[in-house]
């Protein structure tokens, strides 16, 4: 599974998620070189490449719900919090995510 972390997550996430999680490749939008785009660009380069998007953004809901998938989501809600803390909660909760995503939920959300 491909995941690119949005902007407003750090890019420390996606190498977490790297170190972390063997069957996961993640990328941060500055990897990528679309920290500046819009919802709806990477909304499209997600779509094509056919990437997971890991996002505080409820713009990427509104996006699927108009254009269905792919991309699928991850919908982080649990508002600001550490880099720390946000690793300990993909820790417990990113193989369960993944699971669901790749059983075809459309947006999994992780609320902390």
């Amino acid at each position: 599974m491909r995941i690119w972390v949005d902007a407003q997550l750090s890019p420390f996430i996606a190498l977490f998620i790297n170190q972390n999680f063997d069957e996961i490749q993640a990328s941060s939008m500055r990897s990528l070189n679309m920290q500046f785009s819009t919802d709806h660009e990477i909304f499209k380069a997600a779509r094509a490449e056919k990437v997971v998007i890991m996002s505080k953004d409820a713009d990427f809901v509104k996006l699927i719900e108009l254009y269905d998938i792919p991309p699928q989501l991850i919908w982080i809600t649990c508002g600001n919090t550490s880099n720390s803390k946000m690793c300990s909660i993909l820790k417990e909760t990113l193989t369960q995510v993944a699971s669901l995503l790749k059983n075809g939920e459309k947006v999994v959300e992780i609320s902390g």
